[in-house]
């Protein structure tokens, strides 16, 4: 089959320019650049449009999204994402290496083309209890698989610095296997950034600001901007895409469903860049070449004869990115739903709660210590605070992290920032162990939600002190087999009931899974207590 697109504007990365020519597929590969008008099957009118390569999303943790990878990819290749990179230290926290080889079995049923980050750090420290380890054979074994890109980002900076051999040899073993090297870097400067690069880092998503990710660009380091539900990249930085043209490209990180589908998948970032005034065809090479360049999928990075088509058919004009048509391996994939098929699930993620009913909340150790949040911010503050436990004019709330793999850690701190004013809600995605974690405004509602959390094997549950509402998350508590349509009218409902309890925050739910986080700054609550993330000690 062969189809000709006729006049439309193909990037030339080398040069970051455009130029107009027609191009010609056949059996799913680009055949020829050409003036001239060849015969073909089929012809597509493309004047004034352009021609792409597909989006890649270089840094996503697909359970974010509550879909199975290839439901998740069937989504995001709609929106022009047609390559992703998942670590799924999400799902290896709960289930181990079962939970990873089946999602990478269960993602090759999807549109997208996704490939795999070995999760690096399971648990991510010792200072949460997880449900799995993943260790060196492990992880070794991982990475010779052939979707394995990347060794998964490598969280605990201070044993990357310190040359931890849990550390050093899955480093050593993916550079032998050609793999990149992810990182997670917040805070990182000085002489422990060039010792992180030193021991083989390649690249970082954590940065927000136009300084800290250009320090690191300094350092050496590849750099993907990151549009996710919870954070945000800052305006400014996106004027670094312009001075390094080769070294930055995109991800998502943790994007909810009900933001993937309102503002977009990588398209947002796509289009954030070009109301920013970036030249298209940079913002093209950071959504599409440098990727899949970085990531040795080079057969997809560009328009030119050899070359997979699979590529995007887009209008840019007004500063903004319109998806005309998407084609994956030569076939028009805009308006074709592949069938849904089942992958058997492990029995360590059917069954993931190990925990019985709750009836009473952990008593707070510190009552001094408060963590408050900052909206569209994963870095939280470290407030000094002597209120009562419950303080709600003043937006005093309790954080609870009840550990659900059947140890039976609890902790319970302070909390600000989230402005409930009744209520609780609760969810069994906290990273990275995923243990319960709850916030409320009473010890009542709070322990209303984690046992329906409990109840249904995971989700997310909301109590607004009349009504319970849960969206259970049987696969792991962190995925469902639902429909993407049902998952999002659930999300919708919960966001609204969460809404009208006092919480405007983007993303409430994202917000939450991220205060049990003990590597990113300041303090973090998890399962074994309050977490000095700066000086890695509890409080």
């Amino acid at each position: 089959m062969k189809t000709l697109f006729e006049n439309v504007f193909i990037p030339d990365f080398d040069k970051d320019v455009f130029f107009k020519s027609n191009v010609l597929i056949n059996n799913g590969v680009v055949a020829e650049i050409t003036d001239s008008k060849p015969y073909a099957d089929e012809y597509y009118n493309g004047d004034n449009l352009y021609i792409t390569p597909g989006f890649i999303d270089c840094h996503v943790h697909i359970e974010s999204s509550h879909l199975t990878p290839s439901a998740f990819g069937n989504v995001v290749s709609k929106q022009g994402t047609l390559h992703v990179v998942t670590d799924n230290h999400e799902i290896a926290n709960v289930g181990g290496m079962g939970a990873v080889e089946y999602f990478m079995n269960e993602a090759k049923h999807s549109l997208c083309n996704i490939k795999f980050a070995v999760p690096s750090c399971v648990p991510a420290t010792p200072f949460a209890t997880s449900g799995a380890e993943l260790g060196i054979d492990k992880i070794s074994s991982l990475l010779k698989r052939e979707e394995a890109v990347s060794l998964g980002e490598m969280m605990n900076n201070p044993g990357v610095i310190q040359g931890e051999e849990k550390f050093t040899v899955p480093i050593a073993k993916a550079k032998v296997l050609g793999k990149v090297i992810n990182g997670h870097a917040p805070g990182l400067s000085g002489d422990d950034l060039l010792k992180y690069v030193a021991a083989g880092v390649m690249d970082d998503h954590e940065s927000e600001s136009y300084h800290d990710i250009k320090t690191k660009l300094e350092a050496g380091l590849k750099i993907f901007l990151r549009e996710g539900s919870a954070e945000h990249t800052d305006n400014e930085a996106y004027e670094l895409i312009k001075e390094y043209p080769d070294d930055i490209m995109f991800c998502t990180d943790d994007k909810s469903l009900n933001h993937i589908m309102r503002n977009g998948h990588i398209i947002y970032n796509v289009n954030k860049a070009l109301r920013l005034g970036i030249p298209p065809v940079n913002v093209l090479k950071a959504a599409g070449r440098n990727g899949l360049k970085y990531y040795g999928l080079t057969s997809y990075a560009e328009i030119r004869p050899g070359m997979n088509a699979s590529f995007i058919i887009a209008d840019i004009s007004n500063n903004a990115f319109k998806i005309k048509d998407i084609y994956v391996s030569g076939k028009n994939i805009s308006h074709y739903s592949p069938e849904n098929r089942n992958t058997p699930v492990p029995e360590k993620l059917q069954n993931s709660m190990n925990i019985a009913t709750q009836s009473e909340i952990p008593q707070m150790k510190n009552e001094q210590a408060c963590i408050r949040i900052k909206d569209g911010s994963l870095i939280t503050e470290h407030l000094v605070d002597s209120s009562k436990t419950y303080d709600l004019k003043n937006d005093i709330l309790k954080l609870c992290v009840f550990e659900r793999y059947g140890h039976g850690n609890r902790a319970t701190c302070k909390i600000t920032g989230f402005n409930l004013k009744k209520g609780a809600f609760a969810s069994s995605i906290a990273h990275d162990c995923h243990n319960i974690i709850a916030v409320g405004t009473s010890d009542e509602s709070i322990l209303k939600v984690v046992n329906s959390v409990i109840d249904n094997g995971g989700g997310l549950a909301v109590f607004d002190d009349k009504n319970l509402f849960i969206l259970p998350l049987e696969i792991g508590g962190l995925v469902t087999s639902k429909a993407p349509h049902t998952i999002m009218e659930k999300l919708k409902h919960i966001n609204e009931l969460i809404t009208k309890m006092g919480c405007y925050l983007t993303d409430p739910l994202g917000t939450l899974s991220f205060m049990a986080l003990e590597v990113i700054p300041h303090l973090k609550l998890t399962d074994k207590g309050l977490f000095d993330v700066d000086n890695f000690r509890y409080l």
